[in-house]
């Protein structure tokens, strides 16, 4: 699912230069600690310059480290952005400050060695490979074998080739996403009588548990052998804003042809909680091009309409007639093309489809043009399906190729968007007596 507009920018500050920020309210400092009136910049980074940054600045760097994130529209004074020399050797622009203390919305604490990657797991079966990296429990790598790939493996899920990046913004690719997956309406709802505020990361509005969630997190590994890793992670009570402490695993196991995914989580309080994993998949190859000759199909009689800011109305409305008619296959490209007021507000495909039936049960099947076939089964009620408008091709993927848009699609195994805010909607809330247990199973075959 995609991202909003206006995306936030960062910054890497000594935490005793940002403590005296937070004291005076401005904020003055240049990279490794020399100040503004020395350099006369400062480095404020997109997300996928951040790791860079890291490598170049502070690889050698003993100490800790804050990760600031910046709204660039609550700047009292915008910076100014002056392109890298690449002929100095400079490889990251140059941005004139200061900035204000009130426009830094979320903060990380980064503990050296800081150009280190996440650790990462390989699990392997008879013909399939699974990387997963405990930053974010992200799935990096899905290999089958192919006879016709040099190494005879292919690639198959949309992946980082610089792991580092997925220790500060992964941009959610492969990642479990939480503590509330997809949007929250204003990061707001009622439970239980009571309102409750969250934080809010995409304009008004919460999008995947906010700037902090559970794709940024690094997860505790419990248990890895050669095919199953499970992970764990605990979420405080107000992390994020979200009551109740909720404690987390995923496990991902894989057998031929086929990887499970099996999450279990309990809290001690009421809280919403919508976990997924949130990769991306391209049958053909990741990095080949966009997925338009994919052929689709969706177990759904009803899809959930969303408004312009791509928040669900409400409406439950069934698909006959439209273009989230997925009950029989139909070419990605071809479903993209149609003239249809949901997809120009997705960008295309980018909309929760309620899955017909209940229990484990198959909720989609996706063909890529070779022929190769991914089902996906889950015992959720919901399947967002994403057909990746953002790419822009600032990523750059494990085959040394960059994401342009519709690189991928994610078919996230979920409950309904905005659930807390509409009781007509399955209920996502996590309560102390009753645990949550979901299934997904990716099964693979050609």
């Amino acid at each position: 699912m995609s991202a909003g507009e206006g995306d936030p920018i960062h910054h890497l500050a000594e935490p005793a230069h940002w403590e005296a920020a937070l004291e005076s309210g401005s904020y003055t400092r240049s990279t490794v600690g020399r100040s503004l009136a020395d350099e006369g910049f400062i480095h404020c980074s997109t997300a996928a310059q951040v790791a860079g940054v890291l490598s170049r600045y502070y690889g050698g760097y003993a100490g800790d480290l804050l990760l600031l994130t910046v709204a660039p529209a609550r700047l009292e004074s915008p910076l100014r952005w002056e392109v890298a020399k690449s002929a100095a050797g400079e490889r990251f622009p140059h941005v004139y400050g200061p900035l204000n203390p009130s426009a830094v919305v979320a903060t990380r604490r980064l503990s050296s060695p800081h150009a280190a990657p996440p650790e990462s797991h390989v699990l392997r079966a008879d013909g399939i490979q699974l990387e997963v990296l405990t930053v974010g429990a992200a799935v990096r790598r899905l290999r089958v074998v192919d006879v016709n790939q040099p190494d005879g493996w292919i690639d198959i899920v949309l992946g980082h080739a610089d792991p580092v990046t997925y220790r500060f913004e992964g941009g959610y690719l492969g990642a479990v996403v939480g503590r509330v997956a997809n949007r929250l309406a204003g990061g707001r709802f009622t439970l239980d009588g009571r309102v409750v505020q969250v934080a809010t990361n995409e304009g008004p509005n919460t999008l995947h548990g906010g700037f902090e969630g559970f794709d940024r997190a690094t997860w505790v590994v419990e248990h890895v052998d050669e095919a199953r890793l499970r992970l764990a992670l605990t979420s405080p009570d107000g992390d994020g804003g979200f009551p109740g402490r909720v404690d987390l695993t995923v496990t991902y196991a894989v057998s031929p042809g086929e990887v499970r995914i099996d999450y279990a989580a309990g809290s001690g309080a009421p809280t919403p909680c919508n976990v997924t994993n949130h990769s991306y998949v391209h049958l053909d190859g990741e990095g080949t091009g966009p997925v338009d000759d994919h052929l689709l199909q969706v177990h759904a009689s009803a899809f959930t309409p969303v408004g312009p800011d791509l928040l669900p109305t409400g409406e439950v409305r069934a698909v006959e007639g439209t273009p989230f008619d997925l009950r029989e296959p139909r070419r990605v490209g071809d479903v993209l093309a149609l003239d249809d007021e949901q997809l120009s507000r997705g960008q295309g495909l980018d909309h929760n489809l309620a899955l017909d039936g209940k229990g484990m049960r198959p909720a989609a099947r996706l063909e890529g043009a070779g022929g190769r076939v991914l089902e996906v089964l889950t015992d959720q009620p919901g399947l967002q399906v994403y057909t990746g408008a953002h790419f822009d091709h600032t990523a750059t993927g494990v085959s040394g190729r960059t994401y342009g848009p519709r690189a991928g699609i994610a078919l996230e195994t979920q409950g309904f968007p905005d659930a807390p805010n509409h009781p007509a909607f399955p209920d996502t809330v996590l309560r102390p007596d009753a645990p949550w247990r979901s299934t997904t199973i990716w099964r693979l075959r050609g």
